[in-house]
């Protein structure tokens, strides 16, 4: 396990690039090169690769239109991505513990600017859902249902959901970080493999499939129209 601080590992003409942006790097290249390899020769009848992309992304589209309906097919992209992105983002630990990517590679959202920014773009997209489905004035006006006086409520449900999203996912994600170097520097490796299963792998997964639940949540409760 590595430090938990932000750190200039190179520069790219005169461009500072942190160790945040190459664990980025490396979530983004894991999942394009399995996109690639498993729609490289597509087939009839799926196998391999091809049928564990196929698997996956008939479950998020299946989850995602379960809640959010019709309008799915508009944000499901988004949503998977988000999903995908987050569980390898989430589990690097599990992948990098030791030798020369010590300190490099390790969970992305142990650092609050990762969650804080995709909880942003969360809200941001819920309300942008918002306007579109019910237009200018048809989302002003949902501001004051069912009654006027839950106006600031719902001001106050765009910084706290963000907000929630955001410290949900870092805290977990960093409290299971802090964790497993304890026990990585204090216990024997018979341990540390153990508790990699949970801390690095089931809660890193577990979290990402609730920021992305709570993400399509939003965007289904503001694209609801009223009978």
């Amino acid at each position: 396990m590595g430090n938990d601080h932000v750190e200039v590992l190179f520069h790219i003409f005169n461009i500072p690039v942190t160790n945040v942006v190459v664990m980025s790097w490396i979530a983004m290249a894991v999942i394009i090169i399995w996109a690639l390899l498993a729609t490289r020769k597509l087939e009839a009848v799926p196998k391999g690769l091809q049928n564990t992309a196929e698997l996956v992304v008939e479950a998020i589209n299946n989850f995602v239109h379960g809640i959010i309906g019709h309008d799915s097919k508009y944000f499901v992209s988004y949503l998977g991505t988000l999903v995908i992105f987050l569980a390898i983002a989430n589990t690097l630990g599990a992948l990098f513990m030791t030798g020369i990517t010590e300190g490099v590679v390790g969970p992305i959202t142990r650092y609050m600017a990762v969650p804080a920014a995709l909880a942003i773009m969360t809200i941001l997209l819920s309300i942008g859902a918002g306007f579109w489905k019910k237009g200018f004035f048809g989302f002003f006006k949902s501001l004051f249902k069912p009654n006027p006086i839950i106006f600031p409520f719902k001001i106050l449900d765009f910084f706290t959901k963000p907000l929630s999203l955001c410290m949900r996912l870092y805290g977990n994600i960093f409290a299971a970080y802090v964790l497993m170097e304890m026990v990585f520097e204090n216990l024997p490796w018979f341990f540390p493999a153990v508790a990699c299963l949970y801390f690095d792998l089931f809660d890193g997964g577990l979290q990402a499939f609730v920021f992305f639940l709570l993400t399509t949540l939003y965007i289904s409760e503001e694209v609801e129209t009223e009978e």
